[in-house]
């Protein structure tokens, strides 16, 4: 009987926090977040070609779906530039799917998967053939007050 009730009160523990049994909404990833990377390529213009690349980052999202952040990034045996920002938007789907669309401060635009995983969590994809990165979203801080938020 006990470990009935442990397992009915883990489902249901479950099922209060995810969020795809609960709905998603821009309110969900509202706050300040970090990601990092896995090893990448860009095959694009802006770097040598055949080089590996990885990123690490802060990501602040408003209520409204605005987007600004700072990431440094490093490319195999060429350069190491720190502090680059970008700013975009966020959507996000009923099924806790959605893209986050930024361009940085070099002009190059781009469009990513994300899932939002928990309160906690999203893990992010390149959608461009170019661009072959994934990496993890972790929050620093729920909600986030930006200029479209007043």
């Amino acid at each position: 009987m006990k470990k009935t009730l442990v397992v009915i009160a883990a489902l249901s523990s479950l099922a209060c926090t995810s969020p795809a049994l609960a709905g998603c909404s821009l309110k969900d990833i509202a706050g300040k977040w970090v990601f990092a990377t896995d090893v990448g390529r860009q095959l694009g213009e802006n770097f040598p070609p055949g080089k590996d690349l990885t990123a690490i980052g802060t990501m602040n999202i408003t209520r409204k779906g605005q987007l600004e952040g700072v990431f440094d990034i490093t490319v195999q045996d060429t350069v190491f530039v720190p502090n680059v920002p970008y700013s975009g938007t966020v959507t996000l789907n009923k099924d806790c799917r959605g893209t986050i669309s930024f361009t940085n401060a070099f002009g190059a635009s781009r469009t990513d998967s994300i899932v939002f995983v928990n309160r906690n969590t999203m893990f992010g994809m390149s959608t461009d053939e170019f661009n072959l990165f994934n990496y993890q979203i972790r929050r620093i801080q729920k909600g986030f007050r930006g200029r479209d938020d007043d």
